[in-house]
């Protein structure tokens, strides 16, 4: 009895700035869901408003562009024909998958078990980076579609991955490679993960990764040679665009210099996730140095996110407000996206 008194007494004796804090997490969710609702209204009401303003990307991936592989060209063609030929319909579409792939990350976090959930998972929501990348542009729309393709099928491969069910692992390999014959980030997988099993003898993993990856990836990576015209056109035109950036021998003598170090240093104390995401890195320096997009980054971020581990903590006291402050890897990758944003910014203006 006496306990929830003092609890009582607590709460009265809070600011109202710090009783806010408390229902931070409700408080973030609803912003990072409401923004996103405000957005889409703000996009249509833009182009009513001006029909001849641009959809950016969404019109780009509307119309058709031979731009990406197989698997994903499949993908927009689906989402074009349930659109009717209306780039309105498809940008709806746009928007509906960014909120599953968000949603998503939320059963996620919830799998890795990952403690104060609400809380991460609102910070997640707000986080200027993911938000600027996928959703937010003033110029036209900023949805990015094919990233939400990917960040779909990874989602799902990693809420597989912490369960105990035998079969999760399966599922977990299927989904990654969907997710890496769509965006090419997983992609490096391949390597790094056959030389895993092989250095540690680990047999049966081995066989529940060929059977899941080997297929999908034949299917639509290796196939398609046999029955589209100009297949590799595609590849050949990510290099023209990055030898004007850096020539292809030295792209590739990079990649090779982390991937060996890696290899000799890491690899063998390595555990599944953390030899994914560096996959990811791989692959995102070599289409940075094609491409000099900074939002290719974005899937180390989640990374971060996963990674529980406390920096420092340090008790604020201004007198209106006192607080404990746990800065962790959720906050250093909250605040660090600011400084991708400034990065992306600055990308655009000299670069592009």
């Amino acid at each position: 009895m006496s306990t929830n008194i003092n609890n009582l007494n607590d709460i009265k004796t809070q600011s109202f700035l710090e009783r806010l804090l408390d229902y931070k997490a409700v408080i973030f969710i609803s912003f990072g869901i409401g923004i996103r609702l405000f957005m889409l209204a703000f996009y249509y009401y833009t182009h009513i408003i001006d029909p001849s303003k641009s959809w950016g990307d969404v019109a780009i991936n509307f119309r058709g562009s031979y731009y990406y592989p197989p698997f994903t060209m499949s993908l927009l063609g689906f989402f074009r024909v349930i659109s009717f030929g209306i780039v309105e319909i498809f940008a709806f579409w746009a928007f509906l998958l960014e909120i599953i792939a968000v949603v998503l990350f939320y059963f996620v976090l919830k799998s890795f078990k990952m403690s104060n959930l609400m809380y991460v998972y609102g910070l997640f929501l707000i986080n200027p980076f993911f938000f600027l990348n996928n959703v937010f542009s003033l110029e036209n729309c900023g949805y990015h579609i094919t990233d939400s393709f990917f960040f779909i099928f990874f989602f799902i491969a990693l809420f597989f991955y912490p369960r105990e069910e035998k079969w999760s692992r399966y599922l977990f390999y299927i989904f990654l490679a969907f997710s890496a014959v769509q965006k090419f980030y997983t992609l490096p997988i391949i390597g790094f993960f056959f030389l895993k099993f092989l250095i540690e003898k680990d047999w049966e993993e081995m066989k529940k990764f060929l059977i899941c990856i080997v297929p999908i990836v034949f299917v639509f990576l290796i196939s398609p040679i046999f029955f589209i015209d100009n297949y590799f056109s595609v590849y050949i035109l990510w290099n023209e665009l990055g030898e004007d950036v850096l020539p292809l021998y030295i792209r590739l003598i990079i990649i090779a210099i982390i991937s060996l170090s890696y290899i000799f240093f890491r690899l063998k104390k390595a555990g599944i996730i953390e030899i994914t995401f560096f996959s990811i890195l791989i692959m995102v320096i070599f289409l940075f140095f094609s491409k000099p997009f900074i939002r290719y980054f974005q899937p180390l971020l989640i990374y971060g996110i996963l990674t529980p581990y406390v920096f420092f903590t340090f008790t604020l006291n201004l007198g209106f407000i006192k607080r404990k402050i746990i800065f962790d890897n959720h906050l250093l990758v909250f605040y660090s996206s600011f400084i991708l944003v400034g990065i992306a910014y600055l990308i655009i203006i000299f670069l592009l």
